[in-house]
């Protein structure tokens, strides 16, 4: 029997299980995504809050195990308008990304730092983050892209432009809309550091297409929230 004691964890989906239980989706740091049940918990008073970071204890013998016990060691945290649907897509991209029990440590300490953060920041810096987020996922699963040099082994002028040819990397070329500096922001991943509002769309365009490659032709429901997706 499998019995785990207070390991932290956010929850990133939950739906209706049986009568009065819940299926419980969490993101784990030491334990990867893992779907739990909580049984009754549908009629609770007491629910478990999303973008929260929390302690949660489970057993069980099965694949299905069961959620015993919670804490939560963090500030309340609600979000609304676009901080909300920021914070569902980016569950939705653990959610379908990830696979079950294959843990993501680094990953996990990005995620808190978004969800930490999101609620804090203006919208340009706020979409910054998620792009950040979005290229720190991309690197954990094996999609990463050498922010250093280009494709021919040079390194990545500041002031020049540049394609992305996937699974290949940055190439050189004056009409490219990718500027050298937005390539070097991304390899520094500060917040303070964004770019452009043009730049930060180009860099939008650039991860929506990467991460379309791993997705596939189902789209993401919390793309469809946003007026300009994210």
């Amino acid at each position: 029997m499998t019995k785990v004691e207070l390991t932290p964890a956010f929850l990133i989906h939950r739906r209706a299980f049986k009568d009065s239980s819940l299926l419980l989706d969490f993101f784990t740091r030491d334990f990867g995504k893992i779907r739990l049940v909580g049984r009754g918990l549908r009629g609770s008073k007491t629910h478990i809050q999303m973008f929260q970071h929390l302690s949660i204890s489970f057993s069980g013998r099965g694949e299905l195990k069961a959620l015993s016990h919670w804490e939560i060691d963090d500030m309340p945290r609600n979000f609304k308008g676009e901080e909300l649907i920021l914070g569902m897509y980016v569950n939705e991209l653990i959610s379908r990304l990830l696979h079950e029990q294959d843990p993501h440590s680094r990953l996990f300490k990005h995620y808190q730092q978004f969800m930490s953060q999101a609620g804090c920041l203006k919208q340009s810096a706020r979409r910054w983050h998620l792009r950040i987020f979005e290229n720190n996922l991309l690197a954990e699963l094996g999609y990463g892209i050498d922010f250093e040099t280009d494709i021919n082994g040079n390194e990545i002028n500041l002031n020049g432009y540049y394609e992305h040819q996937s699974q290949a990397g940055f190439s050189p070329n004056s009409l490219g809309k990718i500027s050298g500096k937005l390539i070097n922001q991304l390899l520094l991943e500060t917040i303070e550091n964004r770019p452009d509002l043009q730049q930060l769309k180009v860099c939008r365009d650039l991860n929506r297409q990467r991460l379309s490659f791993i997705l596939g032709d189902k789209p993401l429901k919390s793309r469809s929230l946003f007026f300009t997706k994210p």
